[in-house]
């Protein structure tokens, strides 16, 4: 615990590279933006739909012929087709990452408030950790040996290598 606390004191910029998370600034232009064109293409996508609605009714009163008809319709579809993947490739991810980058941020400015951790107290694990899994014992070395996994609060499980690495800079 206190390891995870000091590597966050004082390799906050790498811990967040190492867990994929942004500072929140960029983060939140980044989404902003994203969210931007999610917007454009979803506002196209209904104008586009309105415009084959009224080609086609122009069509059918007779105020366009049949092949201008199609060559419009076909433009259109086109359109819509480009547009769709854009679309549904980028409507999963934008909760995640927000919320990828919110727990994150929530995490370390937990860590933060018990900087100075001396005594593991029920309010510190409360606050940071989620749940502890303790591992069968294995004696085929000729010594027992039991792996803990911790659990932290909006991360989950990290790595004890990635600390020691972003504590070395060999982090991403």
């Amino acid at each position: 615990m206190r390891l995870v606390i000091q590597c966050i004191a004082d390799y906050e910029d790498a811990f967040r590279k190492a867990l994929g998370a942004k500072r929140t600034t960029e983060a939140r232009k980044e989404l902003s933006a994203k969210k931007r064109t999610l917007q454009k293409s979803e506002n196209r996508l209904a104008e586009l739909d309105r415009l084959v609605k009224r080609i086609y009714e122009d069509m059918v009163n007779g105020k366009l012929s049949e092949a201008r008809f199609q060559m419009l319709s076909d433009d259109y579809e086109q359109e819509q087709e480009d547009l769709s993947p854009t679309h549904k490739l980028q409507d999963p991810n934008l909760p995640n990452q927000e919320n990828h980058v919110e727990s994150v941020d929530t995490f370390i400015r937990l860590a933060k408030k018990h900087l100075y951790l001396e005594k593991l107290t029920p309010e510190v694990l409360n606050d940071m950790v989620k749940a502890v899994y303790v591992h069968a014992p294995d004696k085929s070395s000729g010594h027992r040996v039991q792996d803990v996994d911790i659990s932290y609060n909006h991360i989950g499980i990290l790595p004890a290598n990635l600390l020691y690495d972003i504590m070395n800079g060999k982090a991403a």
